[in-house]
């Protein structure tokens, strides 16, 4: 997958980052699974009433349902695309033409002078240092200079580009993760049960998550619901 394609993977998938953030958080990582054997009494009991405060039938204030760990993510994305564009388009964006004045429209070098230099300054290609700019605007921006789209622009040198593309893999690994479209590893507070030695929990890729230990080498998986 190249740059640009992490950049394109931004702009499809931005929507369903924005529902997930207003939404509240339908699960945790790592996840609870049979995890909960593990756990002291006082833990299992301040879990469960962890649970019970945000079952909606609950008595008392809910909480606010907006996922602010998803809200966080959404403004370190756009912070990095938004500036990664600003520095680029300052290296690579040529200046707009201009015009000159004092000549009157009777002049018809100096009309389609002044038309050529407006249009110029409208160009939709042009990233905009004001208005719109939005984390899919400048993913979609950055994509078409990666792939040398036409423009008031120089080509990218190869230092822009390993920039750009790190900013575009880091960006993008940040939405998977959030989504659930990336595999996870987190090692567990409590030992092996059998061993005692490391445990960790893999999953958070929409896969069945899986609790193994880095000793043994035994593994623990969810259990099936019976629920119909």
């Amino acid at each position: 997958m190249t740059a640009a394609d992490d950049l394109d993977t931004i702009t499809e998938r931005w929507a369903a980052l924005q529902e997930r953030a207003g939404t509240r958080p339908a699960t945790t990582w790592p996840p609870v699974m049979g995890i909960t054997r593990l756990m002291t009494d006082e833990e299992r009991t301040a879990h469960a009433a962890e649970r019970a405060d945000t079952d909606p039938d609950a008595p008392g204030p809910r909480p606010t349902p907006v996922d602010i760990n998803v809200l966080d993510v959404m403004t370190t994305i756009e912070t990095g695309l938004v500036t990664a564009a600003d520095w680029l388009a300052n290296r690579i964006q040529r200046p707009a033409f201009v015009a000159p004045t004092g000549r009157g429209w009777s002049d018809d070098v100096h009309r389609a002078a002044v038309l050529l230099a407006a249009k110029d300054a409208a160009d939709a290609r042009r990233w905009k240092y004001t208005g719109s700019r939005t984390a899919p605007d400048a993913a979609e921006w950055l994509a078409c200079r990666l792939r040398d789209q036409p423009g008031p622009f120089r080509k990218l040198d190869a230092g822009e580009r390993q920039a750009v593309a790190a900013v575009a893999t880091s960006c993008a690994g940040l939405i998977r993760k959030t989504l659930g479209d990336a595999r996870q590893r987190a090692y567990v507070p409590h030992p092996c049960p059998v061993c005692d030695g490391q445990l960790v929990v893999e999953g958070g890729d929409g896969a069945s998550p899986v609790v193994l230990c880095e000793d043994c080498g035994r593994t623990w998986t969810e259990a099936p619901s019976n629920a119909a």
